[in-house]
């Protein structure tokens, strides 16, 4: 079983917070772009370090993996951590928001994350295709087509044609069958997944000249929060680079956090 703490560089009580910044810091230095002519050892390396990012940035995921390694599970059945490359990074990316946020993060910065790179990078070129769509009341839905393998999500029949929406019914046997899963993982294993937050993070591109990077000092940002507005001041740290991020507390939506990504005007 592959030790994601060590590959992000982490100790295993490590917050979400510090996940993300040894991810960031990290991907940035392995991306295939910031690696000419070392290319191919830096994609692996690359896809390793999203591997290990996209299980501990999930919850589930990450209880999931940390009761497999502290009970000496290393199966890939169930009750290990029974999860592929492949099945990983399908999960994590199906939601257009990671996708969207990885997307600019790296655009910031230069560096690609589309599309074709996505695809190349961790689907081996299989032409992976991903159609997203949402419904009143209900997350964002994934069908996955992988060129002529015929590789169909479970919950589809075919992804090439139009995808049938799933209806009232549809939803609540799949909050049944997630409440069902819950319930056994607390009885037998005394796992408890835990529920979505509340607040959502959110992330806002903050520009400052090269100046003020340079030399650090504070800078007025208006903010919006819902239908209130605060003008708040903002202190930027000496030095600092594109792709960074400078965190406000409870500034998200609904409580969550403000990442202001920090683009140096040229």
């Amino acid at each position: 079983m592959k030790d994601y703490y060590q590959i992000l560089g982490i100790p295993e009580n490590s917050s979400q917070e510090d996940i993300k910044n040894a991810f960031r810091k990290l991907a940035f230095k392995y991306h295939p772009d910031k690696n000419p002519g070392n290319e191919k050892q830096a994609e692996e390396k690359f896809k390793e370090i999203n591997e290990a990012f996209s299980v501990l940035s999930d919850a589930s995921k990450r209880q999931q993996y940390d009761f497999a390694r502290k009970s000496g599970f290393t199966g890939t059945g169930y009750p290990g951590f029974g999860f592929s490359q492949s099945d990983i990074f399908r999960d994590a990316f199906s939601n257009p928001a990671t996708i969207e946020e990885l997307n600019r993060m790296f655009q910031q910065a230069g560096l690609r994350f589309d599309a074709d790179f996505l695809n190349r990078t961790f689907f081996s070129g299989n032409n992976v295709v991903f159609q997203f769509y949402s419904s009143p009341g209900s997350t964002g839905q994934t069908a996955y087509r992988y060129g002529n393998t015929n590789y169909i999500s479970p919950d589809y029949a075919n992804a090439s044609i139009p995808v049938r929406k799933p209806g009232l019914i549809d939803r609540l046997l799949a909050g049944m069958v997630r409440g069902f899963i819950k319930l056994m993982l607390r009885t037998l294993f005394g796992i408890r997944l835990n529920e979505p937050k509340v607040g959502l993070d959110e992330h806002k591109v903050f520009k400052i000249a090269a100046s003020e990077a340079a030399g650090g000092g504070e800078k007025r940002v208006t903010v919006r929060n819902g239908l209130r507005i605060r003008k708040l001041m903002v202190k930027i740290p000496a030095g600092v680079k594109s792709g960074k991020s400078i965190r406000l507390k409870g500034m998200g939506r609904k409580g969550g956090d403000l990442y202001l990504d920090v683009e140096i005007k040229e």
